[in-house]
């Protein structure tokens, strides 16, 4: 008995795999997928944009199951997908990564599954990141900070991320001088978030810092603790936050 359950379990298993190699398998004329979040659960309303090389263009929104399926016209192709969502009473819009960034015509057919991811760089031909980022306003009133590097930054999570996920403390440093990073916390997945942070130069007693919502409508005292949300849009840029930090004193030996 233990034998045969053991038998009609690997068929079964066999079974399952074969239908989602099927599901897989590219279909001349046809270009089908399915979009989801990084836990695998499908996104209805996703748009999926198929680009034709010779401006045989085509869109679509995925189905309650996440899916699409497009017929295509002779041509070559490149399928992108991007995701509108609302959130915090703001309307956020995310480019959806791809499993696959090849071109494909009509003759072969292609499958091009996506995923809403909130960190990590865009594939070629993309630019830039999935993340959002923190600009901070260093040295606000009568020292400025410049060894910023001696400045490490914590974001702790307030509720979930934007996507549902629960979201991990992030400890970091911020873009390195001279770069066009400078000033900024990098690779933060959207959500609302507490910012503290610490400086201390080699040697150096540390200093814990004190921060406030660049973009509050009041802005109140500093705090060692400020919550911030990334929004969809701030001033010049997207996914992003500002902070201010009260200047630090001068740096004393330990």
């Amino acid at each position: 008995m233990i034998g045969k359950m053991k038998s009609m379990a690997a068929a079964a298993a066999m079974m399952m795999t074969g239908l989602a190699a099927a599901q897989d398998a590219a279909e001349p004329g046809w270009v089908t997928g399915t979009v989801k979040t990084a836990a695998g659960a499908p996104i209805p309303g996703a748009f999926i944009f198929i680009d034709g090389v010779l401006d045989q263009n085509m869109q679509f929104t995925t189905k309650e199951d996440g899916a699409f399926r497009i017929r295509l016209m002779p041509g070559a192709y490149l399928a992108q997908a991007s995701l509108s969502y609302k959130w915090e009473n703001q309307v956020y819009k995310f480019d959806l990564k791809p499993d696959s960034t090849d071109t494909f015509d009509d003759s072969t057919g292609a499958v091009r599954n996506f995923t809403w991811v909130l960190t990590g760089e865009k594939p070629q031909p993309g630019m830039g990141s999935y993340g959002g980022y923190v600009y901070v306003n260093l040295g606000y009133d009568n020292f400025f900070v410049e060894d910023p590097d001696n400045i490490t930054f914590t974001l702790e999570p307030v509720g979930p991320l934007i996507d549902g996920s629960q979201g991990q403390t992030i400890v970091r440093k911020g873009g390195a001088p001279r770069t066009p990073d400078f000033g900024k916390i990098l690779e933060v997945p959207v959500g609302r978030y507490k910012i503290s942070g610490v400086y201390q130069p080699p040697g150096m007693k540390p200093q814990t810092l004190k921060f406030r919502d660049s973009w509050a409508r009041t802005k109140g005292a500093f705090v060692e603790q400020q919550e911030i949300l990334l929004v969809a849009e701030g001033n010049f840029c997207q996914l992003c936050a500002s902070v201010e930090i009260e200047s630090p004193v001068q740096p004393e030996p330990q």
